[in-house]
C-alpha cells in the first residue's frame, strides 16, 4: 500500500499493521504522535535532550514490544508512556533541576500530602538558594531562560552576548546547581 494511503488508516489500524512487522505504518504512527510526545516530555523537563532521548527510546520499545501491547488507544498508551518516562528520569537523576511550575503542580493530594508537600518545599528552597549563589551574570541568563521562557537567541541580544556564551552560563547554572542539591 502506498504511503499516501496509508497515511488515512486510523492508528489502531496502524498498530495492527505494526504488529506484523509493517516499519511503513510505524513511521506513520510516529509522524503522527512524535511532537506530542515531545512537547510533553520537554513540558516537563526543559531539556530538549532529554526530551528526544525519551520520545526515541518509546519508539524502539514499541517496536520492540508490538506483539505484547494491547491495541486499545495507542495514543494514550503513547501519552502514558511518555509520562512514566519523564518520571522514571526524575527520579533516577539525582543532579535534578525541576522546573518550579513542575513542583507547583504536584498532587498532594494523597494519604501521604503532608510529606509530599515538605519534600516540594524543601526542594523548592535547595533550588532558590542555589539559583542565588551564582555568578550575577550566569544568574541572570538562568533566569532568563528558565523562569522567563526566553530563547538562547533573545537572551543573547538582550544582554549583547553570543548565542554560545548564553549556552556556556545555562550550562554552567545546571552543573552548580546540581552540585548544590546534591551536598
Amino acid at each position: 500500500m502506498q504511503e499516501h494511503k496509508i497515511n488515512r488508516i486510523s492508528s489502531f489500524d496502524l498498530m495492527e499493521r505494526i504488529k506484523n512487522s509493517d516499519q511503513l505504518a510505524l513511521r506513520i504512527l510516529y509522524g503522527r504522535l512524535w511532537e506530542c510526545m515531545y512537547v510533553l516530555a520537554f513540558s516537563m523537563l526543559h531539556d530538549e535532550a532529554v526530551s528526544k532521548d525519551i520520545v526515541q527510546e518509546i519508539w524502539i520499545d514499541l517496536w520492540e514490544r508490538r506483539n505484547k501491547i494491547l491495541n486499545q488507544n495507542i495514543e494514550a498508551y503513547i501519552i502514558k508512556a511518555t509520562r512514566f518516562k519523564v518520571f522514571k528520569v526524575l527520579r533516577d537523576t539525582k543532579m535534578n533541576i525541576v522546573p518550579e511550575e513542575f513542583l507547583e503542580g504536584l498532587s498532594t493530594s494523597d494519604a501521604d500530602g503532608t510529606l509530599e508537600k515538605i519534600y516540594v518545599k524543601e526542594t523548592e528552597s535547595k533550588i532558590h538558594k542555589a539559583v542565588e549563589k551564582l555568578p550575577k551574570k550566569c544568574n541572570q541568563v538562568f533566569l532568563l531562560s528558565r523562569k522567563e521562557g526566553l530563547a538562547n537567541a533573545e537572551i543573547s541580544k538582550m544582554l549583547n552576548i553570543s548565542q554560545r556564551t548564553v549556552e556556556t552560563h545555562i550550562s554552567n547554572a545546571i552543573v552548580r546547581i546540581k552540585r548544590e542539591l546534591t551536598i
